[in-house]
């Protein structure tokens, strides 16, 4: 998800535990906090603070590069005209982000050194800060990848489990994928809507028989391409599908993961991606009724080139965050402290700047937020084991 208006990048590894739509295991020292708590009516979700709060950031020549790449993206987005609907955020303006994400751009093209750039984010940027889940601020920080699965384009003997294109009676809220807009809707022969059928009444059904768009060899893993909400898929002959987010019946997302805490089928000690993905392939008739506990279905169309987030534009490793798109300013440049670990479980401090461009489906408020890691096993790696708490800062050109 990745709500997902546009071509969202749904989440698929560490929130199988807190909401299926990332996955991180629980095996840091992380106390236990509401990091889902939605905001009181009224309150914002962002605050500003002293920039002498803002924490120093070091850069690599490459990651200037791909943040500068990640800017230009973000910029693309805002010459679409639905870059209007969310704004403005928290009084927060599209054209103050949009002359922050030019300014941030100008600095490092012209050079400067990491002393500099730290001098000028704290001297011409207003910094707000998310309030968190909590009195400190406190942000969880989860991570999500692009998964490479095999798959086909037929139903065959091995390959049983279809992803589905978007059906042609499918009509989306006027939010996109936002829940809280409501179902997505069924336009009949007649021109007339009703709600969209949830997953167990599409499945019990067959309704989506013949919009299936590829085949996985589990029902959890084509269950995880939704919950993704993109992937690269490896067919027959050495050709290769990718595959992105075009649509969702719009139902809030449920997590199956905490329903077999519950059910004491896992651990809640151990419950992670990896273990309810095992447990599924231990028990592969179980896996239909519990997938159907989840309402949401995310439908799916052919992409070319890099995968995209809810902004029809392309995420990148170590640039994108997916966030709540109903409370932060969509496609601004931000600035993420916490910790992060290397693909052998080494932990560090982390402090990046990065761009919010992607949304997640359990990402529903100011205490928490999803890194974008990038493609394929080790990155797996990195976003399976990143579950740690932190701060989250936006930066606003001053007027």
């Amino acid at each position: 998800m990745r709500t997902f208006p546009g071509n969202a990048l749904l989440l698929l590894l560490p929130l199988l535990v807190i909401a299926l739509c990332s996955c991180a295991p629980r095996t840091h020292a992380v106390a236990a906090k509401q990091y889902d708590k939605p905001l009181a009516p009224g309150q914002q979700a962002l605050e500003e603070v002293d920039p002498a709060t803002l924490p120093q950031i070091v850069t690599t020549p490459n990651g200037r590069t791909q943040l500068r790449a990640g800017i230009a993206n973000s910029l693309a987005y805002f010459t679409h005209a639905n870059s209007t609907r969310h704004y403005p955020v928290d009084g927060i303006t599209r054209d103050e982000v949009i002359a922050s994400l030019h300014a941030l751009d100008e600095l490092l093209a012209g050079g400067a050194d990491d002393a500099a750039l730290n001098q000028a984010l704290h001297s011409r940027f207003t910094i707000y800060r998310s309030i968190g889940c909590d009195a400190q601020a406190t942000v969880l920080f989860t991570g999500y990848y692009t998964p490479i699965w095999h798959a086909s384009l037929t139903e065959t003997a091995v390959y049983r489990y279809p992803i589905y294109k978007r059906p042609a009676d499918l009509v989306m809220p006027p939010q996109g994928g936002d829940p809280s807009a409501g179902a997505a809707s069924r336009r009949g022969a007649d021109g007339t809507l009703r709600p969209y059928p949830e997953r167990a009444e599409l499945r019990a059904s067959d309704q989506l028989r013949g919009t299936e768009l590829a085949w996985l060899p589990d029902p959890f893993a084509a269950y995880c391409v939704e919950i993704q909400g993109n992937a690269k898929l490896l067919l027959d002959g050495g050709k290769q599908l990718e595959v992105g987010y075009d649509g969702t019946n719009n139902y809030a997302y449920h997590s199956i993961g905490l329903d077999l805490v519950k059910e004491g089928k896992i651990r809640k000690q151990d419950l992670n991606y990896f273990t309810i993905r095992a447990y599924f392939l231990a028990h592969p008739d179980e896996a239909p009724a519990y997938l159907d506990r989840n309402p949401r279905v995310i439908f799916f169309r052919a992409v070319t080139g890099q995968p995209s987030g809810s902004l029809g534009q392309p995420v990148l490793g170590d640039v994108t965050i997916a966030t709540d798109k109903t409370i932060f300013p969509p496609g601004a440049a931000c600035l993420v402290q916490t910790t992060i670990a290397d693909p052998a479980g080494v932990k560090a401090g982390y402090v990046a700047l990065r761009l919010d461009q992607d949304t997640g489906g359990g990402i529903k408020a100011p205490g928490h937020a999803d890194l974008y890691m990038g493609e394929g096993e080790t990155n797996e790696r990195r976003a399976g084991s990143q579950y740690y708490e932190g701060h989250l800062y936006y930066l606003i050109l001053r007027k």
